[in-house]
């Protein structure tokens, strides 16, 4: 009773002294209003719509200096600091076409044009245009990134020919721990409550440390319900080629000073079908995910505490047994039945992540500090399905600390330090342990100067990191420290944008590729480790031009990256039982480097019309010529939307074709095969039930023509096993919007 009444007289008292901040969004042609333009207070998470005329307004707590974001479809997206004492005239520029957005994983933020770094975004809705069956796989939709998996389920994305350790994870700010080094464990987070995707491709150590050598997947929570708005939402999907049923629901709710959201998902399927009619027998999985956010602001302080738990249970193609029991090897992995449920062998990964970030206005300044938790529980399941062969459990605790001092219009530093530390445990009654028991504490200080002035953008930084890593029961200990640097400028114009950066990293050796000694039956080896490995570092050079014209954009990003003291896993002659020997190796010396070029196309003549197409080219070399492994092949991605405007009840919103070729992998190591090339084509219907309730319907066919083939980084390949053959889906989404008085 007490705490209600505290809550009730805190909420008095915020409504007492909330304040009001209204304004006007125009056409900068015309001066009028534009109907249900967007506006969102970035640095506080709450957005509202306009009304018919283009006004808006907000009755909340607000920071006394704040950036508002402003967009409205066929219109610039406008980014601009306010302050409460002063309303708004604001007018958006009309752009028949425009991929500008407001990012938000560069600690400078701000329109993704104007930073010296190229980050690409699209939001979650985009990505999956043509639905992906996990978000590795709609996130190969950006150039320059693709996927490495086992199926329709688990898989890991791959940034520039790098992946696992060398590509970190963050999640609204923060980093996620989760077992990435196996060749075989998927991502630890899924597409649930999740808004946008922003990838930045190449060393990012000076932002955010040790690991980040080959880019960074930021990820970003959908936005809160928008003022005083209650949202439901509920979509079910399913999927004919592993008949996956995958359901979600999401209620959202914002009020006063308070918003928060929760969710909840599953999903499960059957062994996948391949392109001949039989399947894949043990690659069937299921997902179950739950999550929560809660968000306060009042005057200068702004709080969001967020929670994510997620359950993926995989199974292990080729290495299965059946019941409790061995199994006899069978030669071939192909069945002619389509089956559920759990068949040893299998992986369980269990994940729980905790933040709570908060931020203080100081004038023009602000403080931010993110504490974070996340914990990793990973088993598998050889012989028997009550004890776990291999049992992980990785606890990450972190802090984040960054202050933004706006020194004068032109002129703003950032500097911050942030701290981790991880433990990883084996169960003392695991059967096998692949890495022993470890610690390793990890530090890093760093300062970001920024300098703006009319077309101009100048960024650059220093960085230094110490990582500490002690394995228990060991006399192993080692400590490794690195300083970094980054330098970028970018001229942006209204019809070209032109950007160069240089960049380091560095990477310090995981303890898998330390001390590994053991079998790994999920990636189908018996791995072998090196103590004397050194840290790996990076040196990217990283140049784009943009040409932005009213109905075309082109895009080159052309980049060379330097490695040193590269470390490779590679085949040897030996086995150890029936698993082939790999070891970890260091290379002197080796470069990455090629381009990406993006297209997109959208003519006045034909405004429903959208062409975009892009082509990511790599190459992977050791300094004597010979190539490295596990670099992808070559990707030309294209996109043809149609969008309709209709008036009936039932409405056809868009029609997308998707075509994609994978060239030949012929540049390929001692111990890998070449890859043929391969196409795709995917289509999908997007429709519209205009109804009390609106429904979205979503229809689509992937692999029309049922290729069969294989990616060069697919575990398949080792198999014998075509990736899933000819597939249709169908997905339903219910969106509820009510007002709170």
């Amino acid at each position: 009773m007490k705490f209600l009444l505290l809550m009730s007289c805190l909420t008095v008292k915020t409504v007492l002294f909330a304040q009001s901040f209204s304004g006007k969004v125009i056409d900068s042609n015309t001066n009028k209003g534009i109907p249900f333009a967007s506006v969102f207070i970035t640095e506080i998470e709450l957005g509202t719509t306009c009304d018919s005329l283009g006004n808006f307004e907000f009755i909340s707590n607000l920071p006394n200096y704040f950036t508002l974001r402003i967009s409205a479809t066929f219109y610039e997206t406008q980014s601009l600091s306010a302050t409460p004492d002063i309303n708004h005239t604001i007018a958006l520029i009309p752009k028949h076409l425009s991929f500008d957005d407001i990012i938000v994983s560069s600690p400078l933020g701000g329109n993704a044009r104007q930073n010296a770094y190229r980050i690409d975004k699209l939001s979650i809705n985009e990505l999956n245009s043509i639905k992906g069956s996990n978000l590795s796989e709609a996130i190969s939709n950006i150039a320059g990134v693709q996927n490495a998996s086992q199926g329709t389920g688990n898989s890991k994305p791959v940034i520039r020919g790098m992946q696992g350790v060398r590509i970190l994870t963050v999640l609204n700010g923060m980093r996620i721990e989760g077992q990435q080094w196996g060749g075989d464990h998927g991502m630890a987070i899924g597409q649930l409550g999740l808004g946008s995707v922003e990838v930045i491709k190449g060393p990012s150590s000076l932002l955010y440390g040790s690991d980040a050598l080959g880019g960074v997947l930021f990820l970003v929570d959908a936005p809160y319900a928008k003022i005083n708005q209650l949202e439901v939402t509920a979509s079910t999907s399913f999927e004919s080629v592993d008949l996956n049923s995958t359901s979600s629901i999401m209620l959202k709710s914002n009020k006063g000073p308070f918003r928060f959201s929760l969710g909840a998902l599953m999903s499960e399927s059957s062994d996948f079908q391949a392109p001949n009619g039989d399947y894949l027998n043990n690659s069937r999985y299921s997902e179950k995910g739950i999550k929560f956010s809660m968000g306060f602001n009042k005057e200068n302080w702004v709080s969001h505490l967020r929670y994510t738990y997620g359950q993926n249970i995989y199974g292990v193609p080729g290495e299965e047994h059946e019941e409790e029991h061995e199994a006899e090897h069978e030669e071939s992995f192909l069945v002619g039945s389509q089956k559920r449920g759990r068949l040893l062998q299998y992986q369980k990964i269990d994940n729980h992540l905790i933040s709570w970030e908060n931020k203080f206005f100081i004038g023009k300044h602000t403080l931010e500090i993110l504490a974070g938790n996340t914990f990793n529980h990973f088993q598998e399941f050889e012989d028997l399905v009550d004890t776990s062969a291999l049992n992980l459990k990785l606890n990450n605790s972190l802090v984040n600390i960054k202050f933004n001092y706006s020194i004068n219009p032109s002129w703003k530093l950032i500097t911050g330090t942030q701290a981790m530390m991880q433990v990883n445990v084996n169960d003392p009654i695991a059967e096998e342990r692949l890495i022993p028991d470890f610690i390793q504490l990890d530090g890093g200080l760093f300062s970001i100067l920024s300098y703006k002035r009319k077309d101009w953008n100048i960024q650059s930084g220093v960085r230094y990191d110490l990582r500490s890593l002690t394995v228990k029961d060991s006399s192993f200990s080692s400590i490794y420290q690195s300083p970094n640097f980054s330098f970028g400028v970018v001229n942006s114009k209204s019809l070209r944008t032109f950007r160069l950066n240089i960049s380091t990293g560095f990477r310090a050796p995981h303890l898998t590729e330390l001390m590994s000694n053991g079998e790994h039956h999920g990636a189908a080896r018996y791995e072998v480790g090196d103590a004397n490995l050194v840290s790996e570092r990076a040196t990217q050079m990283d140049a784009s031009m943009e040409f932005h014209l009213e109905h075309f954009e082109f895009i080159i990003n052309p980049y060379f990256n330097r490695l040193q003291n590269y470390i490779s896993l590679e085949k040897t002659d030996q086995y150890i039982g029936d698993l082939p020997v790999y070891t970890y190796n260091r290379l002197s010396n080796a470069n990455l480097y090629g381009s990406d070029f993006g297209v997109h196309y959208h003519p006045h003549f034909a405004h429903w019309l959208h062409l975009e197409t892009s082509y990511s080219y790599i190459r992977g070399e050791q300094l004597n010529g010979e190539s490295l492994g596990q670099i992808p092949q070559n990707k030309l991605n294209t996109f043809l939307k149609a969008n309709f405007n209709m008036k009936q009840k039932i409405k056809l919103e868009a029609i997308v074709l998707q075509h994609e070729y994978y060239s030949i992998q012929s540049h390929v190591s001692d111990f890998e095969t070449t890859t043929n090339d391969y196409q795709l084509f995917n289509i999908a219907c997007h429709f519209l039930l205009d109804i009390k309730t609106p429904l979205n319907i979503n229809l689509g066919i992937k692999n029309i023509f049922n290729v069969e083939y294989y990616n060069h980084l697919s575990r398949l390949k080792n198999l014998n096993v075509f990736h899933p053959g000819r597939s249709f889906y169908v997905s339903m989404t219910f969106d509820i919007k009510s007002n709170l008085n």
